[in-house]
């Protein structure tokens, strides 16, 4: 088996997480690390201070960039001119410029180049995204994400609050999220609007961002920066036109979902890991409670009417209402490695086979960094592309 040689820009925490879930594979070797500070357990690594000298070494094929976001482009481009495919941690710039601008360095070279959007290689978000790609429940209408994130480990100097260094937390953090929406549902984008508070003048603490596309979906992406770590929780509710889905935490481990199905349909519920079904009722025997009682004739009491439901105009048929759970039984920490594992291995795919159509691009990382950057800029009711 041929083993690729991978090198490692950044090796604090999320670099040495890295070098942990990567070292296992057969297929890859980490053998260089740069970083500004001696590791101070290199373990055999090659270590370079200056993160050119770990591109001028000739052993190292794949660079994975695990620095602070306004560092990326300019790493990335240096090592995609410097003959190595690489990895890059999001996002892929602070500014849609300078993603333009490495876009246009790996065409030129020819190298490949994906970026650390692993939640498409989460399992649960593999089997939402063939829902909505399939129109399994209807169309996917509304995406809302609120993320409730502490900020005890991020005191008012660190480089997470500062704009230059960051791009804010639109650009920082919530384009993994933005990305997912397309993930699930690809289409392009149509209008944004944004929003924030800041706490004072250096903390920019709670945003928002409004996206509509084109056929009717809507996303929100609220991002809160405020509170301690006991109250840290992610929730995501995807709304089709017969299924509401709600899953939890930012790496989404379980959920619940409340459908209406048919024959069919009910069996594909099943590719959720961990379904449980909590409650089912037949439609023809559901009251509908739309409406308040002694609100005048009730034209859905007749069950055939019932069985033949319209969403957004559209017709579908469907016999039964369910309510379940679903759990994929691993810890956070085996999900989020085996998701980082499984970015790395497409990436090796796409360098052994030509042929292998990369599951996150490098036009994925732009097009969510244009939403991030506009709802950054654009406040208001006139942010719209």
């Amino acid at each position: 088996m041929v083993k690729h040689h991978v090198g490692i820009i950044g090796y604090g925490g999320f670099g040495q997480f890295l070098h942990n879930a990567w070292s296992s594979l057969p297929n890859v070797k980490i053998i260089a690390v740069a970083d500004r500070i001696s590791p101070k357990s290199p373990g055999g690594l090659r270590y370079y201070q200056n993160w050119s000298e770990l591109l001028a070494d000739r052993e190292v094929e794949i660079v994975a960039i695990a620095t602070p976001p306004f560092t990326h482009a300019e790493m990335a481009c240096a090592a995609l001119q410097a003959g190595k495919h690489v990895l890059v941690e999001k996002p892929l710039a602070t500014q849609v410029k300078n993603a333009e601008r490495l876009l246009e360095v790996q065409r030129e070279t020819g190298r490949l180049a994906t970026i650390d959007y692993m939640l498409r290689f989460n399992p649960l978000i593999e089997v939402l995204a063939g829902f909505s790609r399939d129109k399994t429940f209807g169309h996917l209408r509304r995406v809302a994400v609120e993320n409730y994130a502490q900020d005890e480990l991020l005191p008012p100097e660190h480089w997470f609050w500062q704009r230059e260094s960051s791009g804010g937390i639109l650009i920082e953090h919530a384009v993994h999220f933005i990305d997912l929406v397309h993930y699930l549902s690809p289409q392009p984008f149509q209008s944004v609007t944004g929003g924030a508070h800041r706490r004072n003048p250096q903390q920019e603490d709670i945003v928002i961002a409004n996206v509509i596309y084109p056929d009717g979906l809507v996303a929100t992406h609220y991002h809160s920066f405020t509170r301690p770590g006991f109250f840290e929780i992610t929730t995501i509710r995807l709304g089709f036109d017969l299924a509401e889905i709600d899953i939890e935490g930012w790496i989404p481990l379980s959920g619940q979902v409340t459908a209406l199905v048919n024959a069919e349909t009910k069996a594909k519920l099943t590719l959720l890991p961990g379904l449980e079904i909590l409650e089912s009722a037949e439609t023809a025997k559901i009251q509908d409670i739309s409406r308040p009682e002694g609100w005048g004739t009730d034209e859905g009491t007749d069950s055939s009417r019932r069985n033949q439901i319209h969403s957004r105009g559209n017709p579908y048929t469907v016999t039964e209402l369910i309510k379940a759970s679903f759990d994929l039984g691993q810890p956070k920490h085996a999900v989020y490695t085996e998701s980082v594992r499984k970015v790395l291995q497409d990436l090796i795919q796409k360098i052994e086979d030509p042929a292998h159509q990369l599951r996150v691009t490098l036009e994925d990382g732009l097009t969510s960094l244009q939403i991030a950057e506009l709802a950054t800029q654009k406040e208001g009711p006139d942010a719209t592309v």
